[in-house]
């Protein structure tokens, strides 16, 4: 599975999207100069894309291809300076009609040679249609060159080749797209991957297998979801049984009153700074698209928790970048560099400890507050949301919950699910100052009366659940131990997940692995879609009991062993 990297120019402040413009340029060179002879060669082999808004295909580190678009307000487009006026307003304007004030022109659609023939042409149009049409956009038009025509008419270009000029060695046509007839007519390549886009991928693919069977769910290993392999504490699990009938016939406390009152109690914050809903998914979608706008810029972790990349690209619809942590260094953030990124965005989201890569910052603290300090500059940034649904299987660790008070640009987001075994209660809770205005967003009843009674008895017996968490660090060292011995890389954790990475010897890529594990029911996640640094042999185990451990481990061997 390959990586979609969106920018517009001018380019943001961002190493990592600047590597990528050089890799554009030298692309464009090898294409457009040395292979089309459309411009001439330089001793500098690069040629900028003088687009505006960027879609690159990334294997990796690699550009696999990359599409670039004109807005409608870069109008006069490209086109003009190749076609006749009366050429095009016989061809794709007339066929624009009075809608020119929402036409995208594509400007280029570029393939490296070696990844020719693998469908990278497809992704990319099928990324640009949807940000057309998530931006409003009614009509696409292009030009396009002779020798890959049936490619975009198989795309869906309509493709005026009695029109078609010369420039060097190759010949040129006009090309049109209705975005909403291609979205339709073309369905079988362009939504398969939207449903991948822009419904964000998450693990769960056990229940296609069993649906609500639960004698087959028994035969399964679920470790593609990072639900708890311990069950609630008994008081939780007693007071469900005990008041079962009334749990089911019963509406709930409307706003969950004593739910977040317990919170408050147990987390020694101020009950109107605290909001819960039915799950982390929830709050991010009820509270960031009323935080962020279309214009915002925000940074983000990367590789990080796919959800929120999800909500600023395809929900809001925001300017995000990508801050990029690394392998070599074992993931970890580089303050520093952080805060100083940071400052110059309306927000920064982060997840601590960090999934899919395990680590914890433990000076999370002290870099909230250098991006908030304006003692020597101010800072641009106004929304530092941190995500600590991992944070409790880390006996030492400092919840930034307690610097809510003091500082009201931070959110603190807690999913009760991972750590409090609560997964299919959906149970979630965030602090901060902006809560007041927030709670709005919050529809009544948001937390399911055995939601609310569980969630108030698992904070109420916090020695249960230290108890496993002790389990969980026992599991991990173990099964992390094992995956060694078959010659996995896995990356040291804090919690009840390992990132991994396959063995240098396998011709599996993470994808086959995935698959061949799930034939024998054990489900393991693919993390390559998680982080533009993670290639495609990087796989998160989540950590289960000791038995279900010592049956991934076998699975493994089977899987490596059948290569």
């Amino acid at each position: 599975m390959k990586d979609f990297v969106y920018f517009d120019y001018p380019l943001p402040d961002n190493p990592d999207i600047r590597n990528i413009w050089e890799q554009i340029s030298t692309l464009r060179h090898e294409v457009y100069a040395s292979e089309l002879q459309q411009y001439q060669t330089n001793a500098e082999q690069q040629l900028e894309d003088p687009g505006h808004h960027f879609i690159v295909c990334l294997d990796g580190k690699n550009i696999a291809g990359y599409i670039s678009l004109n807005p409608p307000e870069k109008q006069p487009f490209r086109l003009n300076s190749y076609f006749s006026q009366a050429a095009l307003d016989e061809t794709v304007y007339a066929l624009c009609g009075e809608r020119l004030h929402s036409t995208y022109e594509v400007r280029a659609l570029t393939v490296s040679r070696e990844y020719r023939g693998h469908q990278i042409s497809t992704q990319l149009m099928a990324e640009a249609l949807k940000f057309v049409l998530l931006n409003q956009g009614t009509d696409i038009i292009a030009m396009g060159h002779a020798n890959v025509a049936e490619l975009y008419k198989k795309i869906g270009m309509e493709v005026f080749e009695e029109h078609g000029v010369q420039y060097g060695e190759t010949y040129y046509y006009p090309m049109y797209l209705d975005p909403q007839r291609a979205r339709k007519k073309h369905a079988d390549k362009v939504l398969e991957i939207e449903e991948e886009d822009d419904v964000c991928y998450h693990g769960g693919k056990s229940w296609d297998t069993s649906k609500f069977d639960f004698k087959i769910r028994d035969t399964l290993v679920v470790a593609d979801v990072l639900d708890s392999p311990f069950p609630p504490c008994p008081e939780a699990l007693h007071v469900l049984r005990e008041q079962l009938e009334r749990c089911c016939q019963e509406s709930p406390p409307t706003q969950c009153e004593e739910l977040i009152e317990t919170i408050a109690n147990t987390r020694d914050i101020h009950s109107k700074h605290v909001a819960v809903s039915s799950g982390s998914s929830s709050l991010m979608f009820s509270f960031l698209p009323q935080l962020l706008t279309p214009q915002s810029k925000v940074l983000v972790l990367s590789p990080m928790y796919g959800e929120y990349s999800h909500i600023l690209t395809h929900v809001i619809g925001c300017e995000m970048t990508n801050f990029v942590l690394h392998r070599d260094n074992g993931f970890v953030i580089n303050a520093d560099e952080l805060v100083d990124q940071a400052r110059q965005h309306d927000a920064v989201l982060l997840v601590n400890p960090n999934s899919p890569t395990g680590v914890y910052c433990d000076t999370l603290g002290d870099i909230v507050h250098r991006i908030q300090d304006e003692s020597q500059s101010s800072t641009r940034c106004r929304m530092i949301w941190v995500d600590e649904t991992y944070i409790d299987y880390i006996p030492e660790a400092l919840s930034l919950e307690s610097h809510v008070a003091d500082i009201p640009s931070l959110i603190v987001c807690k999913s009760m699910s991972k750590c409090y075994a609560l997964s299919g209660l959906r149970v979630a809770y965030a602090v901060s100052q902006k809560m007041t205005e927030l709670r709005r967003f919050i529809p009544p009843w948001a937390v399911s009366l055995p939601g609310q009674l569980a969630a108030v008895a698992a904070l109420k017996n916090p020695t249960y659940y230290n108890e496993q968490y002790a389990i969980i660090h026992q599991e991990r060292m173990i099964l992390s131990e094992k995956l060694r011995e078959q010659n996995f890389s896995v990356l040291p954790g804090v919690a009840n997940f390992i990132l991994t990475f396959l063995p240098e010897d396998t011709s599996h890529t993470s994808s086959s692995f995935i698959e061949a594990c799930k034939e024998k029911g054990v489900f393991i996640r693919d993390a390559q879609n998680m982080g533009v640094t993670l290639g495609d042999n990087s796989v998160r185990f989540a950590i289960r009991s000791s038995e279900e451990n010592l049956r991934i481990v076998e699975c493994v061997k089977e899987v490596l062993g059948q290569r």
